[in-house]
C-alpha cells in the first residue's frame, strides 16, 4: 500500500534547535529529507501561541477567521472562561475535510488541538498520545478505537507534567521514558496504517517537543536561571533525546509510505525560555483601572491567600482545579471591570476589553471610546520594568482587530501584550512601576515556552512561494494532493478538478 503525499506535523519543535541537531549529525532522516525539500522559515502571527499556529494552517486563514487563540475561550455572555470543546467558537473547516469533500482519502493522525470532523474517505484520531489533550481520545470511525488500542492503553502522563511533582531525575528519567514510549507506539500505528491502506494524504503528528520543550528547557540549556548542572548530568540532553526519537519515527513513517511519497513537514512554533508577566496580568490592570489604591479584587485576594497558605509542591498537584475555581471567583469582578486579563499563552497576556453590545454588562462604547481604552492599556503597561534589570518587560502591544481581520474578531481578545524576552535568564520574579507599584510574581512549573518560529518543509516542485506565515502551508499541501492523486479512483476529485 502506499501514500501519495505524507505530511510529519512537528508540535512545539524549534527550528533552530533541529538545525543545531542536524549540523551535529544527530537527526538523519530529517538531514536527508532537509537536503532535497523547500525550505520556508515561517513566523508565528503576532503574540499567539501553539493554538492559533495550528488552527490557523488546519484552514489556511488566520486568527480572525477561526476564532481560536487558546484552548480556553471568554463567553461574553456570562464572562465565564471555559475550554474550547465546551464553548460555541466559531464552526471552521480543515484542510482535510475539504479534501475528503473532494473525494480524497485522507487520514489525520492528532493535528495538535484540532476540531474534528468526521471523514467520509478516510481517518482520524484526536487527542491520543498528545499534549495536554482536553478530551478523551476521539477515534473516527469510532472502530479505530480497538486498533488503537492495540498500540497504547492508558497515559500515564496525558493529562500533563504538572499532575505531580517531577523535580528528581528518577521522576524526570520515568516520565521522559513514558514520553518516549508513546512515540514509539504513535510511529508503530501510523506505519501500519500506511502499509494497510492506501492513501491520497496521510498527516501525522506529534507534540512530544511541545512536553519537553515546556518542562525540561532549563536542562538543556545551560544559561538559563534554574539550570542545574547536577540534575542535567542525571537527565541526559532530554531535549536532544527527544528529537532523535522524532527523527526516527520520521524515518520508520517515511519507509512506511513508500519511496514515491512527496513528503511535507510543518512544525512549530518553537521554544525558548520561559519568560512571562500572564500572572500578574490581571492585577496590573486591576490598578490600571481602578487605581493603585483600589482593594484587591476577590479572585486576586483568593489566589494570594493560596499562595502564603499551600506549599509549592502540593500547589501544583492542585492547580488545575485552583485555576477553575479562581475562574468561577473571577466573573463577578470582570463584570464591574473595563477590562480584565482573559487566558493565553505565556509569550504575551490577552485583555478583554467590557465594551457595550457584545459583553453582558459592557461600559465601554465601540469606536472612539474603545480606541483610546486600547490606547490607555498600552501606555499603562509599558511603564512595567522587570524589577532585577531595570529593563521594560513589555515588548510591544497588538491591537487584535487591526492584526487579526476577519469574521470571527470579536471572538478574540482586544489586546495582545508580548512580553519582552530580550536576555532575560529566566521568568519575571517582580515587576514594578513608577505609577502602578511592585507587583510580585509566583512561581511557574514551567520553564521553556513558544517562540515565534516554525518551519515548512515542501518538495522542491511544490508550489510554496511566499509562505511565512502558519496560514499559508494550506494552499501548497492541497495542490500537491490534487496534483499527485490518480483521477481515475477518485471520480469526486476527477470532477472537482474539472
Amino acid at each position: 500500500m502506499t501514500a501519495k503525499i505524507v505530511m510529519f506535523g512537528l508540535d512545539g519543535a524549534d527550528p533552530a534547535f533541529m538545525d543545531r541537531l542536524i549540523e551535529a549529525g544527530e537527526l538523519p532522516a530529517f538531514k536527508r529529507l532537509r537536503e532535497r525539500a523547500a525550505v520556508h522559515a515561517i513566523e508565528n502571527d503576532a503574540a499567539q501561541g501553539a493554538a492559533q499556529f495550528w488552527n490557523s494552517a488546519s484552514i489556511g486563514a488566520g486568527p480572525g477567521h477561526h476564532g481560536h487563540h487558546f484552548y480556553m475561550h471568554f463567553k461574553p455572555d456570562t464572562y465565564d472562561i471555559i475550554p474550547n470543546h465546551e464553548s460555541s467558537l466559531p464552526d471552521i473547516t480543515p484542510f482535510w475535510n475539504r479534501l475528503d469533500d473532494e473525494g480524497y482519502r485522507v487520514a489525520v493522525v492528532d493535528w495538535h488541538r484540532m476540531m474534528p470532523k468526521p471523514l467520509k474517505h478516510g481517518r482520524l484520531v484526536d487527542n491520543w498520545l498528545g499534549h495536554d489533550p482536553l478530551t478523551d481520545t476521539i477515534w473516527m470511525p469510532p472502530s479505530l478505537a480497538k486498533e488503537g488500542r492495540k498500540y497504547f492503553q492508558g497515559d500515564s502522563i496525558g493529562g500533563g507534567f504538572e499532575l505531580r511533582p517531577r523535580k528528581t531525575a528518577d521522576d524526570i528519567n520515568a516520565y521522559l521514558t513514558d514520553l518516549f514510549n508513546r512515540i514509539k507506539a504513535k510511529t508503530a500505528f501510523c506505519c501500519d496504517q500506511l502499509r494497510d491502506h492506501d492513501w491520497d494524504i496521510f498527516i501525522s503528528c506529534f507534540s512530544d517537543a511541545h512536553d519537553v520543550g515546556h518542562h525540561v528547557f532549563h536542562l538543556e540549556d545551560e544559561t538559563h536561571a534554574e539550570y542545574d548542572p547536577a540534575l542535567a548530568g542525571k537527565v541526559r540532553k532530554p531535549l536532544t533525546a527527544c528529537y532523535r526519537r522524532l527523527d526516527d519515527a520520521l524515518a520508520k513513517i517515511l519507509d512506511a509510505a513508500g519511496g514515491d511519497a512527496k513528503v511535507f513537514v510543518f512544525g512549530g512554533p518553537g521554544m525558548g525560555r520561559l519568560v512571562s508577566a500572564n500572572g500578574a496580568l490581571d492585577e496590573m490592570l486591576r490598578r490600571i483601572d481602578w487605581g493603585v489604591d483600589a482593594p484587591p479584587t476577590v479572585a486576586e485576594t483568593a489566589r494570594k491567600s493560596f499562595h502564603s497558605l499551600v506549599p509549592l509542591n502540593l500547589r501544583r498537584r492542585f492547580a488545575p482545579l485552583v485555576r477553575a475555581l479562581r475562574r468561577k471567583v473571577a466573573v463577578n469582578d470582570f463584570a464591574r471591570r473595563r477590562f480584565f486579563a482573559v487566558p493565553h499563552n505565556d509569550n504575551s497576556g490577552a485583555v478583554r476589553l467590557n465594551v457595550k453590545g457584545r459583553e453582558k454588562y459592557g461600559t465601554i462604547e465601540p469606536g472612539a471610546d474603545y480606541d483610546a481604552v486600547i490606547e490607555e492599556i498600552t501606555k499603562a503597561v509599558m511603564t512595567f520594568k522587570n524589577a532585577e534589570t531595570g529593563q521594560p518587560i513589555v515588548a510591544r502591544t497588538v491591537p487584535a482587530r487591526a492584526a487579526f481581520p476577519g469574521p470571527h474578531a470579536e471572538v478574540l481578545p482586544d489586546l495582545f501584550v508580548e512580553w519582552n524576552r530580550a536576555d532575560a535568564p529566566g521568568n519575571f520574579r517582580k515587576i514594578v512601576s513608577d505609577i502602578y507599584g511592585e507587583i510580585d510574581l509566583a512561581p511557574v512549573g514551567r520553564t521553556g515556552d513558544h517562540s515565534p518560529d516554525g518551519f515548512f518543509w515542501a518538495p522542491p516542485d511544490a508550489a510554496g512561494d511566499g509562505v511565512t506565515l502558519p496560514e499559508h502551508i494550506t494552499a501548497p499541501v492541497m495542490e500537491a494532493v490534487r496534483a499527485n492523486a490518480p483521477s481515475m479512483s477518485h471520480p469526486a476529485a476527477s470532477q472537482a478538478a474539472e
